[in-house]
């Protein structure tokens, strides 16, 4: 009998895993949504329903949980108020038209979208959202709850803090370190470090 998984955020993200789960995993039965918003509650959306609130994961056991959320502190605020219900378990899902090198890890309830390369060496975190189409070189590190737009490409040793959000086609050189809570303007070229809780946007980069 598969485990039961559910989708908290019945949204872009959430959708996108829910119609195409089976290319995720076929570990898992999907049981449906859960979403903060009241309006969407006992509708069907993305062929699954909308079950209800997100707090009625704490009364559940032992089933598992995708966060269908980019949001990096939406993410984390989720995670914080979901741990209370130490039987929850939250898997990494991978697509199966993604490539992953030997020698990566990839932490507790990341989701990488099709068409993303991650070369070895690299640490994905947990709760890490990577859309289409990204390519991260060697040995490129990521912290918790941060966010990747579509074609986002990092050089080799990037490293990149807790919580960041980086926008579509965004790129950096190697050796560059961003730090958390920072958020990155689509298109970006990244030749220097970014303190943490930075804006910044340009070719190349610079603090907004």
């Amino acid at each position: 009998m598969k485990k039961k998984l559910y989708i908290v955020g019945a949204g872009s993200v959430g959708g996108h895993i829910a119609l195409n789960i089976r290319a995720y995993t076929e570990e898992f039965e999907l049981a449906g949504f859960l979403d903060d918003d009241s309006e969407k509650w006992k509708r069907k959306m993305f062929g699954s329903e909308v079950l209800g609130p997100v707090r009625e994961l704490l009364e559940l056991k032992n089933v598992s949980v995708v966060l269908g959320i980019a949001f990096p502190k939406v993410k984390k605020t989720l995670v914080e108020v979901l741990s209370k219900n130490r039987t929850l378990d939250f898997p990494a899902l991978v697509h199966d038209k993604a490539w992953i090198s030997g020698e990566v890890s990839i932490g507790s309830g990341s989701v990488i979208y099709p068409g993303t390369s991650i070369n070895y060496g690299s640490e994905i975190g947990n709760f890490v959202v990577v859309n289409m189409n990204c390519a991260f070189g060697h040995h490129t590190r990521i912290g918790d709850y941060s966010s990747f737009a579509p074609g986002v490409s990092t050089g080799g040793h990037t490293a990149i803090g807790e919580g960041v959000d980086v926008g579509i086609g965004a790129s950096t050189i190697q050796d560059v370190i961003i730090g958390s809570g920072s958020v990155v303007g689509g298109n970006s070229m990244l030749i220097r470090d970014v303190q943490p809780n930075s804006k910044v946007a340009g070719v190349p980069a610079r603090q907004l």
